[in-house]
């Protein structure tokens, strides 16, 4: 096989391997009612956090985004799962989390580990939030 052609099978080997990653599209933001806590995935990146109301100068009420004290590591994704782990060190909180993309709009997230030193085991579903456009 000539060179070319070896170069050209990569590029398309690359591409549907990227094509796979982004076809089941993780990415976005995630909210829920069973939590106060938001989700932001951006390919290997999960960002938790959480609004909370304050009143500026003028005394008028805002909103400050608060990011989770845990830190969430990417393990791997396997076809519309991704497993990764959550810490809280203060807490002793660690926990496996399973996401599973049930469709475009939905996203399981199972919890599985423990805190403070006893079992912990939870479900959550999350919908994605949509913005509408400008």
């Amino acid at each position: 096989m000539k060179y070319k052609t070896k170069a050209i099978i990569y590029v398309v080997l690359i591409a549907l391997f990227i094509c796979d990653v982004t076809a089941q599209n993780f990415n976005g933001h995630w909210g829920t009612n069973d939590s106060s806590y938001y989700l932001t995935i951006k390919d290997t990146v999960f960002t938790t956090y959480k609004f909370v109301p304050v009143t500026d100068e003028k005394n008028n009420l805002t909103w400050d985004r608060v990011l989770s004290p845990g830190v969430e590591k990417f393990i791997h994704k396997k076809d519309n799962t991704i497993k990764t782990n959550y810490y809280i060190i203060k807490d002793n909180y660690q926990v496996y989390v399973t996401y599973t993309l049930i469709d475009d709009e939905t996203l399981k997230a199972e919890f599985k580990g423990s805190l403070r030193n006893e079992f912990y085991y939870d479900v959550i579903k999350y919908k994605k939030i949509k913005f509408e456009g400008k």
